[in-house]
């Protein structure tokens, strides 16, 4: 009896802790394509964790809401900074793009979030 009624214990916290654990963040399969400097999946995490917005979205509420990062570090022309790009998504909506900066070890220095139109 002990048996069954732990195991529906441990059933019931399963399913009502869902959606706690629904944001996510992730990378798209060829985020790292338009790097200038090579970097893992575990240091642009912990990279992009560190810009406030990013981490907000990451842990939002709801199933559909998180971080996309889709480039590792680069420039641009019209942005001379080494930064990793990441979308924000709330309801599966794109609401905001980041730059997150690096500095020149590649540990996070600013980042810069706009709306997207």
């Amino acid at each position: 009896m002990k048996k069954i009624f732990f195991a529906s214990m441990a059933l019931a916290m399963l399913f009502s802790s869902q959606p706690a654990m629904a944001a996510y963040l992730d990378f798209t399969p060829n985020w790292s394509a338009p790097s200038t400097q090579p970097m893992s999946k575990k240091a642009a995490t912990n990279v992009v964790m560190q810009c406030k917005t990013v981490a907000a979205y990451s842990n939002m509420a709801g199933e559909r809401s998180g971080a996309m990062v889709v480039a590792g570090p680069h420039e641009t022309a019209t942005d001379k900074k080494t930064h990793l790009t990441v979308r924000l998504y709330k309801n599966n909506v794109h609401e905001k793009s980041c730059h997150v900066y690096t500095g020149k070890n590649l540990d996070y220095s600013s980042c810069n979030c706009e709306y997207v139109d």
